[in-house]
């Protein structure tokens, strides 16, 4: 078993901003934690956001750890690369920069989207769809 941890150091402000772009406003994480009273995960953020909102300045080191992975070729690592450093706004531009095809690109960032390591933020114009890297480090144990 591979054992993958993802790593970022996140400022309050920038936690609290993430927050509100995830769900709005506190009240709304609120009602949603009392929804939802089994869900850690919830009550984790809205705890995190309570303490962040008054501690600005303050910085989580935030940890996303991923098992059962199959291995990662050197190809994927180039292609986080771009995502996390040159900060494509779509699909199409990661493309672009990679000179490939972007349906190749679409299957390697999908790929990449179900065993966790990028994200894909939807956008509400023509269907755009923009990978994300928000992490500083990987850790891989094997």
């Amino acid at each position: 078993m591979i054992k993958i941890t993802l790593i970022r150091k996140i400022s309050g402000t920038d936690y609290v901003k993430e927050m509100e772009k995830k769900y709005g406003n506190i009240e709304k994480l609120e009602k949603l934690c009392e929804k939802h009273e089994n869900n850690p995960e919830i009550a984790l953020e809205l705890d995190d956001w309570e303490y962040f909102k008054d501690r600005p300045e303050e910085t989580l080191e935030e940890k996303k750890i991923l098992y059962n992975f199959e291995g990662l070729p050197s190809p994927d690592l180039n292609l986080i690369d771009l995502i996390k450093n040159e900060k494509p706004r779509s699909i199409t531009e990661l493309a672009k920069m990679m000179n490939k095809d972007s349906g190749n690109v679409t299957k390697q960032v999908n790929k990449l989207k179900k065993v966790g390591l990028i994200e894909i933020e939807e956008g509400s114009a023509n269907n755009i769809k923009t990978p994300v890297f928000n992490y500083d480090k990987i850790e891989i144990v094997i």
